[in-house]
C-alpha cells in the first residue's frame, strides 16, 4: 500500500480506468475532459482550469511562465525542498525574487508580507501552500494572502500536496490561481498538472517567451472545447475523471476532514510513544508527517516496504533521519492503524 506523500493509493476504478487507450480528439475523450472539467471547476468556483499531462512541478511552471514576467519582482516563501525549487524556477525565469524563508516551526506573518511588498515594490508572491519536502503547511494561507492582495500583489499558490487534502479558497482568500496535480489529493494516478485561474486574473496569459507546452492561455482556450492543445496520456486523463467522481460523491468537505482526521490520529500516538514529527500545531501539515524516527530511515522505510508499505524518505536535512508518510489517497482508518503498528514495530526494536 502506498502511503508516500504522492503517487497514493488509488481506488480499483481509478486503476481500472488508467488502463483506457483512445483517440484524445474523439467524442469519448471529450466526454472525459468535460466531466473532469466539470467537477474542478465547481470544486475551486472557477470556470478557468486547465489540464495538462505533466506533474505538479509543470503546473508551478506553468503558472511561473504564463502569469509572471521577466524582470518582475515576486516575493517567494518557503519552508524547504519545494519551496527552493520553486525559487530557482522563478529564477530561471528571469524574476526578480525577493525570498521569504521559515523553519518548520515559525509562521509566515501577514505584516511581513505587507512590509516586504511595501519595500520592494514586488508584483506578485508565490506561495508553497504545503511543503511536501518536510511536512509544513501555510495553515494561515488565507490571511497571508489577504494582506498581499491589500498590497496590490497576484496571489499564486503551489497547492500541489494541500488541494483536496488542506482547506483553500480561490476567490475567497484572495487567491489568483493555484497550481496541483491528480496524483495528491485528488487521489489518480501520475501524469496531470492542473492549474486553476481566478476569474478576475487579467485573461491575457501569454508572454511572448513563453515556450508553448507552458502556455496557460492556449491550455484554456482548448478546455472550451474539452481538449489539450498537445497529445495527453488518455490512462491519465481517464483515471482522473473517475478520480474526480469519487471525490464528487465523497464531497470535497468531507475528503479534507478524513484526510485531516487521519493525520491527528497518527500524531498523538506518535507523540504518545515519544517521536519528534516537524512542525508545531501552527505549521505541521495534515497531508504529509515528517516523522524523525530511532533508526537509519532509508533501513525503516525497506523494512516497511517488506511488509507492504511504501512510505517516502527524508529529503534535505532530514535524510537518513526521517520518513515521510502521505495520508492522501484510497486509504482507510485500519490502513493508519496496520501502518503505525508495523512502524512501531520496526524502529523501536
Amino acid at each position: 500500500m502506498i502511503f508516500t506523500p504522492g503517487p497514493v493509493e488509488v481506488s480499483p476504478g481509478v486503476l481500472q480506468a488508467s488502463m483506457k487507450h483512445m483517440n484524445h480528439r474523439s467524442q469519448e475523450f471529450r466526454d472525459i475532459m468535460q466531466s473532469s472539467l466539470r467537477a474542478l471547476r465547481n470544486i475551486s468556483s472557477s470556470k478557468r482550469v486547465s489540464l495538462t499531462t505533466g506533474s505538479g512541478t509543470l503546473a508551478v511552471e506553468m503558472l511561473i511562465w504564463s502569469v509572471l514576467s521577466r524582470k518582475e519582482k515576486v516575493i517567494a516563501t518557503t519552508y524547504g525542498e519545494f519551496g527552493d525549487r520553486m525559487i530557482e524556477s522563478l529564477e530561471r525565469r528571469g524574476c526578480i525574487v525577493y525570498r521569504i524563508g521559515k523553519d518548520e516551526n515559525e509562521i509566515i506573518h501577514p505584516e511581513e508580507v505587507s512590509e516586504l511588498a511595501s519595500n520592494s515594490g514586488a508584483t506578485s508572491i508565490f506561495l508553497v501552500h504545503n511543503e511536501t519536502g518536510n511536512g509544513t503547511q501555510v495553515a494561515n494561507l488565507k490571511e497571508v494572502a489577504e494582506a498581499a492582495k491589500k498590497s496590490g500583489m497576484k496571489v499564486l499558490v503551489d497547492s500541489v500536496s494541500g488541494f483536496a487534502a488542506l482547506p483553500i479558497g480561490l476567490d475567497t482568500w484572495g487567491i489568483d490561481a493555484i497550481a496541483t496535480c491528480g496524483h495528491k489529493g485528488i487521489a489518480s494516478v501520475t501524469g496531470i498538472g492542473v492549474n486553476i485561474i481566478a476569474d478576475r486574473l487579467d485573461s491575457s496569459l501569454t508572454k511572448e517567451d513563453t515556450p508553448a507546452y507552458l502556455d496557460l492561455e492556449k491550455s484554456l482556450h482548448f478546455m472550451e472545447r474539452d481538449e489539450t492543445p498537445f497529445t495527453p496520456s488518455t490512462g491519465a486523463f481517464s483515471a482522473l475523471s473517475e478520480a474526480l467522481n469519487e471525490l464528487v460523491n465523497e464531497g470535497i468537505k468531507a475528503r479534507i476532514d478524513r484526510t485531516s482526521g487521519f493525520a491527528d490520529m497518527m500524531i498523538k500516538r506518535l507523540l504518545e510513544e515519544g517521536y519528534s514529527i516537524s512542525g508545531n500545531g501552527d505549521t505541521r501539515s495534515k497531508s504529509v508527517l515528517n516523522i524523525l524516527t530511532r533508526k537509519k530511515s532509508t533501513d525503516v522505510s525497506n523494512n516497511l516496504r517488506n511488509r507492504g508499505f511504501i512510505v517516502g524518505n527524508g529529503l534535505g536535512k532530514f535524510k537518513e533521519r526521517a520518513i515521510r508518510i502521505g495520508l492522501m489517497g484510497s486509504i482507510k482508518k485500519e490502513d493508519i492503524e496496520n501502518l503505525l503498528d508495523e512502524f512501531l514495530k520496526i524502529d523501536q526494536k
